[in-house]
Formats: C-alpha cells, structure tokens, sequence
C-alpha cells in the first residue's frame, strides 16, 4: 500500500509541475486556493510529517522556478523600491548566516527553521509580477474574496455542531484522531468559548488567515465596479468578522477590532473609527448571540490577559536576552524543528516572535528582522499618499492595517511564523510595489470624463495626474493608455458595500 501512494503521490507531482512550470501565475492561484485547506489535509495524514510540505512540493516550487524562467524576474526586482530591497537582501543574509552558527540546533532543524524564515520571501517578486494590469488585480482579489466562504462557513458549523452534538464530536467529525491537536486538547472556556479550528491545523492558523483576508475584501471598497462581486464582498466582510469572532482565539478580540479601527481611521479619520466601533459592536453582538458566550466573562478573560501578556512578554524578551545576545542559530527555537534537534531537551521555545527572533537570529536579527516587516507599513502609507485620489487608495490602508497588527500580533505570538500569515503576508507585499499597474491613466480618465458628460450621465471625474501615480521612479513606464471608458468612472454609488 506505501509504494501505491508513493507511486500515486509523485504522478500528482509530475502533473502539478508539468502544469504549473509553464504558467507560474496558474501556480499562485493554486497555491492560494489550496491554502484553507493544507491545515485540514495535514491532520488527516497526521502523523506523516511530509503533509506540512505539499502544498509547497505541488504549487510554490513549480511557481518558483516558472516564474525564474519566465523572464519577469529582472522587471520584478526592478519594481522593488531600493530601500526595501536592502532591507530584505540584509535580513535574508542574516539568515543564512545564522545557519552556520556553531551553537545551531543540528541539520535538519537548521533546515526547518530556514524554511519558516525564508521559503516564501520570494513571493514578494511573485505579486509584484502577478499584477499586469487592474483585471489582474481584480482577479486575484476576487479569487480570495469567494474563497474565504468556505473555511469561515466551516468553521461556523463546527462552532453551532459543538453546541448540538458536543465539541469533541463535532471536531473529530472533520479532523478524526487529530481532533485534539487541532484544538489544543479540546480547550473551552467558562465563558463559551471553543478552539475552532475551521479547515486549518490548528485556530492561530485559521485567525491568521482571516486578518489577511480583510485585505482584498477591505482593499476593493472603490476598485470593484461589478455589482455582484460588491455585494459579495460586503457579505464577505461580515462573515469574516463573525467567523473570526467564533475562532475561540483570545487575540481575535483584540485583532480583529484593530484591523477595522486602523482600516476606517486610515479611510475616514474620526468618522471613521465611529463607523468600525458601531460595526464592530453590532457584529460583536451577533457573534456572541450565535455562539453562547458570555461577553461579562470574556470581557474579564480579556482584561486579565491583556495585562499579563503585556508583562509576561516582555519578561519573555528578557529571558531570550539572557540566553544570547548574538543568537543560537535558525531553529533553535522554531517549535516545528523541536523534534528535530540534535538534542530536543535541550529545546527552549519561545511564544511570542520578537523572543524568538532574538534566541535565533541575536538582537540585531530581532531588529533586522522586523525592519523588514516594518518596510511594509511604511511602504503601504508612502503608497496611500501617492495613490490619494484613486480608487485604489484603500488597497493601501487594507495593508498598512495589516502590517501594524501583525507587529502587535507578533509581541504575542510568533505569527509571521504560521502559515498562511507568513506566505499572504509577503504576496501582500508584492501586489503593494504593483498597485500603480492597476491605476486609470489620465487619457482614459478624460476619455470616460467626456463620454459621461455626452451621455449626460453625470458630471465629469477629476482626472488625475499620471506621473504622480507612479511613485517610485525606476518602475518601468506605463504603455500609451486608449481611449477606453475608465473603470473608476463607472464606479457604482457609495453605500452599496461596507468599506
């Protein structure tokens, strides 16, 4: 039966490869889509530990080396504003050389340890190259929009079957004898809450997924034009809320309303954090009615964990410190190398991130390393300013709210080590250098403007200036725009969807 499935398992990977190689796009897209469920397929092979890698071995590989040899690298790289670019080439070099620290874990949980720091660095090039043009973008938004139903209506029905049949059998329903790992041993609350897992290994993954998800549902707010696909987007905000709501993850009470508040503050200012605070209240509301839990208990809950994560991580930065200051290697304290180790006793985890970068990269790693992440933020609000006036404005606000909770997420816990945080959240970045693709020229902009006012339709949009569009200036120039009707200019009213 183990040749069969072998024999069965690199057939699918020739055909993957065979398919993905020549169209590395079709390969991200893949890759995306099979994301939501790697966790569960993961814990139904559970306990082979070569079911981590396969979405990487079918998808990300091949879309590596397709996109390598597509010719796009060098414009992609080119697209990368310099300054990022050092930051990004200093932290991988860092990396690399901490695998040779002679105090390293041992090879394989060198090895480990690499792959979770650095494997999905590379799709930065790939979003940047993925996005030609607005469809393109629009597309992969879409892409993730209509995809995130699946796992958040999962994860709602594991929620509703805990309170009918019990929690135990409705998880061991979807995740067999991995049910307890999924959801750290059965763990609930007094005050309601349950481990959800939804359609991931486990519930910090299936958060992780949901703030990054806010990206294309919050970032097309002006940039989708197809009334459809906008009324689905709204709907896919609340489901997201209500979802992540229902993960039975401490930090989503915190997370997720900070997503919004950064989101709606960046979009309207005071307007609008009044605007995310009554949203925020209302789908709160829902969610606690939907699921039985106590808000007194969970307020409490909160109250009493906010203040002891923000003494005990600091203590936790400390004792890092305290073990080394120039670093123990990668993988030294990356919890799947754990077993790897040459010695797992001597072991020594750390939760949140920047502990942990400090135990394996030394304090200038921990600072390298969230510089680089820092590079996002600061890329994301020099990209809103130069992109003011568009519709594409709020892509810009979607990701400088998702850099900032991700390094306050990280004093918690190491998310931008759990997958899909740590590939969404450089794709992210990617499509951020490649906004300025999906912009409306000043030629179409006046064109529409002029076909509006002959079909008296309205008045005529502002055009906006194209050179000031493109912010940074060693991007390559856009080509001659035509005289098409511009999709900013049949931009359905405003209020129709949520953002």
């Amino acid at each position: 039966m183990g040749e069969i499935w072998l024999a069965a398992g690199l057939l699918l990977t020739a055909v993957a490869w065979f398919a993905v190689i020549p169209r590395w796009r079709l390969g991200l897209e893949l890759f995306i889509l099979f994301t939501p469920f790697a966790g569960l397929i993961e814990a139904r092979l559970y306990p082979a530990p070569w079911a981590v890698l396969i979405k990487d071995i079918l998808f990300a590989i091949p879309a590596y080396i397709g996109f390598a040899t597509s010719g796009e690298l060098g414009s992609a790289l080119a697209g990368i504003p310099r300054s990022v670019g050092a930051v990004i080439l200093l932290f991988v070099g860092l990396v690399l050389v901490q695998t040779l620290n002679p105090s390293g874990p041992g090879p394989l949980a060198t090895l480990i340890g690499l792959k979770v720091w650095l494997f999905y660095v590379p799709m930065i090039l790939l979003g940047r190259a993925y996005v030609r043009d607005r469809a393109s973008l629009l597309r992969l938004s879409r892409l993730m929009t209509g995809l995130i139903w699946i796992p958040c209506s999962v994860g709602i029905l594991q929620w509703l079957l805990s309170l009918t049949i019990g929690y135990e059998r409705a998880i061991s329903l979807f995740y067999g004898a991995a049910a307890s790992a999924a959801t750290q041993n059965f763990s609930r609350f007094d005050n309601g809450l349950m481990r959800i897992p939804a359609t991931f290994a486990f519930p910090a993954q299936y958060l992780g997924y949901i703030l990054c998800m806010f990206v294309p549902v919050l970032g097309c707010a002006d940039a989708e034009t197809d009334m459809p696909w906008r009324k689905l987007r709204s709907l896919s905000l609340l489901a997201l809320c209500v979802a992540g709501f229902l993960t039975g993850t401490r930090a989503t009470f915190v997370m997720i309303p900070l997503m919004l508040v950064a989101f709606y503050a960046l979009r309207r200012g005071a307007l609008g954090v009044f605007w995310a605070g009554a949203m925020i209240a209302a789908l709160l509301t829902v969610a606690l009615s939907i699921g039985g839990i106590d808000p007194a208990g969970l307020a409490s809950m909160e109250a009493v964990l906010s203040e002891n994560y923000a003494q005990s991580q600091a203590y936790e930065i400390g004792d890092a410190l305290r073990e080394t200051w120039i670093g123990k290697g990668v993988g030294s304290s990356t919890g799947a190398a754990r077993l790897a180790t040459d010695d797992p006793s001597q072991f020594v985890g750390f939760e949140g991130f920047y502990a942990k970068a400090v135990a394996e990269l030394g304090i200038e790693g921990a600072f390298i390393a969230t510089a680089a992440q820092v590079a996002l933020l600061l890329l994301a609000l020099r990209a809103r300013k130069d992109l003011a006036g568009t519709d594409l404005k709020p892509y810009c606000d979607t990701l400088a709210a998702l850099a900032a909770v991700v390094l306050i997420y990280n004093y918690k816990g190491p998310v931008m080590s759990l997958d899909p945080m740590n590939s969404l959240y450089w794709l992210f970045f990617g499509l951020l250098c490649s906004l300025h693709r999906a912009v409306p020229t000043r030629a179409a902009d006046n064109a529409a403007a002029t076909q509006l006012e002959a079909d008296h339709h309205g008045a005529a949009l502002v055009a906006v200036g194209h050179n000031r569009l493109i912010p940074w200036r060693h991007r390559e120039r856009h080509a001659p725009a035509t005289l098409e009707r511009s999709p900013s200019a049949t931009r359905p009213a405003p209020g129709i969807c949520l953002g």
